[in-house]
């Protein structure tokens, strides 16, 4: 499959061959040499773009793995903190006792909706936290 820059190069030279067909073997000689000297420059300079894109974006690569490792750390320090542990603790036993809350609430209120009277309960829960 034809890249960009080789059909650009191609109707390049195809212009020219038709540009010079008219002009002598020297001059024709001399075009030639001209158009296979920007060629080869055009090659040159896609070549030396696409050797830094590439190595920018292993540097890119690099430093998103570097973040993500250093992160990933972070995260299992954080996590392997007793005061977090006891934090997760007390909230995961907090929103039980919520949901529990909520239960007895509903089945309360299915209850006395059944005969007919309305109510209206309001829950609440503390959680207390010490710094040591």
């Amino acid at each position: 499959m034809p890249t960009p820059n080789r059909t650009l190069i191609t109707a390049a030279l195809m212009g020219l061959t038709f540009a010079v067909a008219g002009c002598t073997k020297s001059d024709q000689a001399k075009t030639q040499a001209d158009a296979n000297a920007t060629a080869a420059d055009v090659k040159s300079s896609t070549d030396k773009a696409g050797s830094e894109v590439s190595a920018d974006a292993k540097k890119l690569g690099a430093d998103v793995k570097s973040s993500a490792q250093d992160a990933g750390k972070d995260i299992k320090t954080i996590a392997k903190d007793p005061e977090v542990k006891k934090a997760a603790g007390e909230l995961k036993g907090s929103l039980k006792d919520l949901g529990s809350a909520l239960k007895d609430a509903s089945k309360k209120h299915k209850a006395e909706s059944d005969d007919g009277s309305t109510t209206t309960t309001t829950v609440t829960t503390t959680t207390k936290t010490e710094k040591k």
